[in-house]
């Protein structure tokens, strides 16, 4: 997919000024004068799935193909890709009640930072630790967070959809006054516990769209003072990717005790004064000769042979319904398992295969062909001696830079 070109600028002469303090200040100030280009992908990405990194626990197949249903709609009926950027079908209102700009700004604002610091969305994880063990701060208000390894990265990230995104109307303006008044909450906080200016970072971003046929995104920046996180960066980052990659191991369905084996095993790192003595511990869990067995069989899906492993979700798009795939790497599965730490730390996906149409196998139990609303025109295959059906799609599919290839497969994309 082609990438989406963004308009960057500091909120006023004085935000620019205070980002003038921030150790990457000539990196700021040249994605203000040229711009920044993001991946069309992990915008998308964000769109579709930002709250899983937000919450805890296993979400339901059918809540989770509701989810993905109610998601993909809004992406088409409110958003449109012209001239290397985004805009919006609708402006005002009518998106906020749905909760749709809240969406925008955080995809484009994470997005941003990503891009500024080497970030993926396993990084933006929250981790849920324990009072007394240097959790987070007892703040009224939460804010996502990353770490660097050796920096916390702190966002505050809002959107509108206006009639010209070049101008700072009522809701841009609403926005930045929100923004400032968690400011001044924070330097209070910074004044009572004597922390030092740019010990950690923090953006404040507004995303603009407008319904302009070719404008381009409007990010403002804004400069909140970052708050202390009393946690090491780089156990924090680690712990991150891993409650994220737990998540969503659990979400394609990866077998339950491979899932308990990693749920021990960040337990064992968050209650640890000497974590590193885990580094290369594999998990505990007996080894198994293919990937594909890593996996519960149910609405399985393989991507192009062996490169990837996940699930389908059916789901109705113009009265026809299609399979949606979330699959991640077997690399990563092997990184997670293997206990890596600088391998976990430095994961990044970026394939080639997947900017063509890919294969994915698709492996069905009985149960759910009969417990499955299934697209008509699937045609199966039976394994007499693993009673299992499968069938075979091709399709053009999206990925992010933390390994989540997602998107719909329709046989009808092959040219």
């Amino acid at each position: 997919m082609p990438p989406i070109n963004l308009s960057i600028e500091y909120y006023d002469t004085a935000q620019r000024n205070l980002f003038q303090g921030f150790p990457n200040a000539a990196t700021l100030n040249n994605l203000v004068q040229n711009g920044i280009t993001i991946s069309r992908d992990e915008f998308l990405a964000y769109m579709m799935f930002t709250e899983q990194m937000d919450r805890n626990g296993f979400r339901t197949y059918n809540d989770l193909q509701g989810r993905i249903r109610n998601r993909i709609g809004d992406i088409d009926d409110f958003l449109s890709f012209n001239n290397g950027s985004v805009q919006a079908r609708i402006i005002g209102n009518d998106m906020m009640q749905i909760g749709f700009t809240e969406r925008i700004g955080v995809a484009l604002g994470l997005c941003v930072i990503n891009k500024i610091h080497g970030l993926t969305a396993a990084d933006w994880k929250k981790i849920p630790t324990a009072p007394g063990r240097g959790g987070h701060p007892t703040f009224d208000f939460e804010i996502p967070v990353a770490s660097t390894g050796s920096n916390f990265i702190q966002a505050e990230n809002k959107g509108s959809a206006v009639t010209d995104n070049l101008l700072q109307n009522a809701s841009v303006q609403t926005h930045y006054r929100g923004i400032q008044t968690k400011k001044e909450y924070v330097r209070k906080e910074e004044a009572k516990r004597q922390i030092p200016i740019h010990q950690n970072l923090y953006y404040g971003t507004i995303g603009v769209l407008d319904n302009k046929a070719n404008s381009i995104v409007k990010v403002w920046l804004v400069d909140p003072p970052a708050f202390e996180i009393e946690i090491k960066p780089k156990k924090y980052k680690l712990l991150a990717r891993l409650h994220y990659y737990l998540d969503e191991f659990r979400n394609i369905g990866v077998r339950e005790k491979i899932i308990k084996a990693l749920e021990i095993r960040i337990k064992e790192i968050e209650n640890s004064d000497d974590y590193l003595k885990f580094n290369n511990v594999h998990l505990d869990y007996p080894p198994l000769r293919g990937f594909h067995l890593f996996m519960d069989g149910k609405m399985f899906a393989a991507v192009d042979l062996n490169e990837a492993f996940g699930r389908i979700f059916l789901v109705v798009r113009e009265q026809v319904v299609l399979p949606y795939i979330i699959a991640y790497p077997k690399a990563i599965m092997r990184i997670i398992m293997q206990q890596n730490f600088e391998s976990i730390l430095n994961y990044e996906y970026n394939p080639d295969f997947i900017k063509d149409n890919v294969q994915v196998l698709l492996r069905l139990g009985l149960e759910d062909l009969v417990d499955k609303q299934l697209p008509s025109g699937m045609k199966f295959i039976f394994n007499e001696r693993r009673k299992f059906y499968e069938t075979t799609y091709f399709g053009k599919v999206s990925h992010s830079t933390d390994g989540r290839i997602f998107g719909l497969l329709n046989n009808n994309d092959i040219k």
